[in-house]
């Protein structure tokens, strides 16, 4: 029988695999042009408009994002079942790795349930690595990004969206309008030939859908995706190693 933090170890591992899958499979979808550009003119407005719009993010990338969140998730949630049977044989089935943005007392009931039957000094570094922590920038938080994502994939994928944020676009004097599939620049009917556009590498960002109804939807780009899996392989593994007499890790 092997030691009961390798479940977490395992986890992180194939969190790993699919987060280099889906690197590649967005790296791929950026350098491949996936746009279309469509010009036409406004002559009620006397303008040229040209526009830029992103065709579908494939599938592949969605499902390898939503494979990566869900073993580093349910990783800790094993994680926190294993520290649970260190102090009861027979924990309670409410046990999980509890994240939360604030400490009101809801949330601190919740806590206390869901950690009730860990070793104490286990169940301090679980609040040290709380996001309220951060107070008012917990959104920055991996563990919180980690957990909103990982509550929109128990109910649909997370939602890819393509940006470029960077166009050549001459002669100067346009308007520029971002659109949730592309982008739409306009300049006025009488420089129509000297228009020049050239979109740049799009980049991608994950998370809520376009009409979510959050003030704030969460969208994450690549880097911050790896932030988060190196968060909990670097920060929050690490810290439990001793409560299984496991090996340092990583």
């Amino acid at each position: 029988m092997g030691n009961p933090f390798d479940n977490l170890r395992a986890k992180i591992g194939w969190a790993y695999k699919h987060l280099k899958e889906f690197d590649s499979l967005v790296v791929e979808y950026c350098r491949s042009e996936p746009y279309t550009v469509m010009k036409h003119d406004d002559l009620v407005n006397q303008c040229h408009i040209v526009r830029c719009e992103f065709h579908l993010i494939k599938m592949d990338i969605m499902l390898s994002l939503s494979d990566a969140v869900y073993a580093l998730r349910s990783g800790l949630d094993q994680l926190a079942w294993q520290l649970a049977l260190l102090g009861n044989s027979n924990p309670s089935s409410d046990v999980m790795f509890p994240i939360h943005s604030d400490q009101s007392i809801g949330a601190d009931k919740r806590f206390r349930k869901l950690v009730r039957d860990m070793p104490v000094d286990a169940i301090e570094v679980i609040k040290d690595l709380q996001p309220y922590k951060r107070g008012a920038t917990y959104r920055d938080d991996p563990l919180w990004q980690l957990n909103e994502l990982s509550n929109i994939d128990k109910h649909r994928l997370p939602v890819g969206r393509a940006n470029i944020a960077n166009v050549y676009a001459e002669p100067r004097g346009w308007t520029r309008h971002d659109l949730d599939y592309g982008v739409e620049f306009s300049w006025p009917l009488s420089v129509k030939n000297s228009v020049v556009f050239k979109p740049n590498l799009p980049t991608l960002v994950f998370g809520d859908p376009f009409n979510s109804p959050k003030p704030v939807p969460l969208e994450l780009g690549r880097e911050e995706i790896a932030k988060i899996y190196n968060f909990v392989r670097m920060e929050v593994a690490p810290r439990f190693t001793r409560f299984f007499s496991a090996p340092p890790y990583p």
